[in-house]
């Protein structure tokens, strides 16, 4: 079995009315950048494999603790260069990350997707982008012609609203369909100048019943019929990160090990649920690691934004949860 939290963070960003690294305990929650995300998992995994040495119990297989950085920007340079170079395998896979309280047997796919259009620079005014006035002078604006492209995004995540998924999701996460983001977009120069690049970023969280390689290829579709239509269109697709949803037997021995392991905790039955978010099981269920995921904390605990903090009750509950899990799977 394995047990996995990862180091890395995001950046601590301005606003936060508490140190970002200070560590902070007030009303029984600790400050800090990763505190919930994802320092309070690597802490519990510790805790909790101390604890099992400190009892003396002996284990029909073994307990393996990992701390990966890199989980931030895809894992590539953690977790899967691990797993590529055979420093870490196993059976199983508690992974400690994502919301707290009950554990997580789905998991959403996902999409980085870029789009960049280049254009032809010219004098805003004297050669304008307009057909009908049109010279061997006139520019071709790039950030207007990604105007079509947000379109046809803004359609995909129209009628990705006709598909809502069948899995739980968590307290406080109403969304229950894939979702398109655009995120960011980079293009111009001066006011007075047609802009002849437009850099586009977009990102694509799916359900469980959606696959990703079908996204990329309607988006591969509408791109080579946009070129038909527009003999300007000089557009470049890429697809730097991505990877698909799964879901884990929820029947299975280790399954049924993290929820005895909740009941003991909780006092009660708590269902598994959908995590559409991001993050670094699907690096071990691509390698046949039956993979299951238990975090700490709910989406009140600011991760990613200003004044993250944990609970300190939260962070001892997770650690049992842990320590009982390995209990049950290996004893």
């Amino acid at each position: 079995m394995l047990l996995y939290g990862h180091m890395d963070t995001v950046p601590a960003y301005k606003g936060w009315t508490e140190d970002p690294f200070g560590g902070h305990i007030i009303d029984g929650k600790i400050y800090g950048r990763g505190a919930c995300d994802d320092k309070a998992c690597v802490t519990a995994e510790i805790f909790a494999t101390k604890a099992l040495l400190e009892l003396g119990i002996k284990f029909e297989g073994s307990l393996t603790l990992i701390s990966a950085i890199d989980e931030e920007t895809g894992g590539f340079n953690g977790v899967r260069y691990l797993l590529d170079k055979g420093h870490i395998n196993g059976d199983a896979c508690l992974l400690g990350d994502g919301r707290g309280g009950f554990p997580t047997a789905y998991t959403g796919g996902f999409l980085l997707v870029t789009f960049l259009i280049k254009g032809k620079k010219a004098h805003a005014l004297s050669f304008l982008d307009i057909p009908i006035y049109r010279n061997e002078y006139s520019g071709v604006n790039a950030i207007q012609k990604m105007i079509g492209v947000m379109n046809f995004l803004t359609q995909l995540q129209a009628e990705f609203l006709n598909t809502e998924t069948k899995y739980p999701n968590f307290p406080g996460h109403p969304s229950k369909v894939s979702t398109v983001n655009i995120a960011k977009i980079e293009g111009g120069d001066k006011l007075s100048a047609v802009p002849d690049k437009c850099l586009l970023y977009c990102m694509i969280n799916t359900i469980p019943e959606q696959d990703v390689e079908s996204i990329k290829t309607r988006i591969l579709e509408f791109i080579e019929a946009a070129k038909k239509e527009d003999s300007d269109l000089n557009i470049n697709v890429q697809f730097p990160m991505s990877f698909e949803p799964f879901a884990s037997d929820i029947n299975s021995k280790f399954a049924k090990a993290i929820k005895n392991a909740i009941k003991i905790v909780y006092n009660e039955d708590r269902e598994f649920k959908l995590f559409q978010s991001a993050n670094d099981g699907h690096w071990f269920h691509e390698k046949g690691i039956e993979t299951i995921l238990m975090g700490t904390g709910t989406h009140e605990n600011n991760v990613h934004a200003e004044d993250e903090f944990v609970s300190i009750n939260d962070l001892i509950d997770t650690t049992k949860i842990f320590a009982l899990t390995a209990l049950n799977y290996l004893k």
